[in-house]
């Protein structure tokens, strides 16, 4: 049977291989593509998805860092929207779930990210900040989870127009070690369990991370992005040609 650690052990052959994580699940090799794919389906077949929401809620509490997604818009985007433009990358994701006393203003989600930005020359933090509810989604009938980031900074600095829209989602595994969210559309991301003083220490590695500046052209002295990032961008690029040609 398929076992959290199962899963675990196929990120770090990906690492093994030359990639990074965040990773998008369509753009490592085939093989392993294919195994993560198979993995978590018999993973999510075996689980028993909770009922109740203190069943949910329990599990949920604490630190999360993402390890890979199904979806490119996530990939590309970042769970705070500040990896969106060509010349940034989401180097790092991870969120926060609290329970907070109620009548607190001490929000119980934060997503932190660590984005380097090709026209900075260097990696920022965005982090965005909110509440997330738990209920039945009127989308599957099932117990989920509602995130919903009510601020975002970027570079310290808040970006009131770039509130990222809510993200629905149940669990298609949640353990000690690892969470498996289903968004709405599908799409799965997949979420190591971490502490504090881990992720503190990673976020420190990852902004000290050099980033070439991007010339006008969209140049870069060193190529650090990973090759999933290189696809998108390229893939993005091209659709704008094609906008602006008014060739379909």
């Amino acid at each position: 049977p398929a076992t959290a650690e199962g899963v675990l052990s196929l990120v770090e052959e990906v690492v093994e291989r030359g990639g990074s994580v965040p990773f998008l699940v369509e753009y490592v090799e085939p093989e392993l593509a294919s195994a993560l794919t198979q993995t978590l389906e018999q993973l999510e077949g075996g689980f028993r998805a909770p009922s109740a929401e203190e069943e949910l809620r329990s599990p949920l509490l604490g630190f999360w860092k993402l390890l890979f997604t199904t979806s490119s818009s996530r990939a590309a985007s970042g769970g705070t929207g500040c990896g969106k433009p060509p010349a940034r990358t989401v180097l790092g994701s991870y969120q926060t779930f609290l329970s907070p006393p109620e009548g607190s203003e001490t929000p119980s989600l934060q997503t932190v990210e660590v984005v380097a930005d090709g026209e900075a020359g260097k990696a920022l933090l965005a982090a965005a900040k909110g509440d997330y509810y738990l209920g039945t989604l009127a989308s599957s009938g099932a117990l989920g989870v509602v995130e919903d980031h009510t601020r975002v900074e970027y570079d310290g600095a808040a970006r009131f127009e770039a509130q990222p829209p809510p993200c629905r989602w149940s669990a298609a595994f949640v353990g000690d070690t690892l969470r498996v969210s289903r968004e709405e559309n599908g799409a799965l991301s997949v979420y190591a369990k971490t502490e504090n003083g881990a992720v503190q220490e990673e976020i420190a590695k990852l902004l000290a991370t050099p980033i070439a500046v991007e010339d006008e052209a969209g140049g870069q002295g060193v190529d650090d992005r990973p090759m999933w990032q290189k696809r998108l961008d390229e893939e993005r690029r091209a659709d704008d040609d094609r906008l602006e040609s008014g060739i379909p």
